[in-house]
Order: C-alpha cells, then sequence, then structure tokens
C-alpha cells in the first residue's frame, strides 16, 4: 500500500501542475480583462456621477414675485406731430397735371395757372398747413 500513496500523491503532483498552468492562463487572461473592465468601469462610474436623477434634484423654490410700487397711471403717449413742410415744385406740378388731366376729360373749363394754384392748395392741405 505504501506504493499507492506515492501513486496518489503523483497523481496530485501532476494535477496541481495542470492546474497551475491552467491558473497562470486564467490570470494572464484576467490581467488583460481587468484593465479594459478598469477603464470601463471608471468611465460608467464617471457617468454615474454626471447623471443627474430627477428625484435626487432639489426641488428649487420659487423666489416670492417682486411687490410692484404703486405710480402714477401714464397717459398713452401720443404720436409726435411732424412739422409741415412745404410742398416741392415737382409736387405740385406733378399733381397739377393730374388736375388739367381730369379737367380736360370732364370737359370743364379752366386753364394751366388755375390748375397749378388748386394743386398747390390740395398740398398745403394734405400736409396740414392749410385748415
Amino acid at each position: 500500500m505504501g506504493g499507492g500513496k506515492t501513486q496518489k500523491s503523483m497523481s496530485k503532483h501532476k494535477k496541481s501542475e495542470k492546474e497551475e498552468k491552467s491558473a497562470a492562463k486564467r490570470s494572464e487572461v484576467e490581467e488583460k480583462k481587468p484593465k479594459v473592465k478598469k477603464a470601463a468601469g471608471k468611465k460608467a462610474e464617471a457617468a454615474k456621477k454626471a447623471e443627474v436623477k430627477p428625484e435626487a434634484t432639489p426641488v428649487a423654490i420659487a423666489a416670492p414675485a417682486p411687490k410692484k410700487v404703486a405710480t402714477k397711471a401714464r397717459k398713452p403717449a401720443t404720436p409726435r406731430k411732424k412739422k409741415p413742410v412745404l410742398p416741392t415744385v415737382e409736387e405740385i406740378a406733378l399733381r397739377a397735371y393730374f388736375i388739367a388731366e381730369r379737367r380736360q376729360n370732364m370737359g370743364w373749363p379752366g386753364d394751366e395757372t388755375g390748375d397749378w394754384v388748386e394743386a398747390e392748395l390740395q398740398l398745403k392741405r394734405e400736409a396740414g398747413l392749410i385748415e
């Protein structure tokens, strides 16, 4: 029986060598993988830290509305009146032309001077120079 013990110890020794080799291979593989896992783990941790959870955020308390100070009621701004400008000679001439055209088409009596005076009066009224 003494020989059986040696055989068992030998088989244990052979198994342990195989186990050591496989353990060494595993450790090599594990050495490579943990680096990737650690980097990924760090990124995942950083992403988790950066991630904002809606239920974890504090509720913002609304600031009270500013109190309105009583001021005098202002009247709505009235549009500024433009300073009346005299009509130019070109504007008067153009208006006199249209007055003469209409007068001739209607067959009414008149002359160029009357058309000019009428054009000047109309433009001054429109500008607010004459009421």
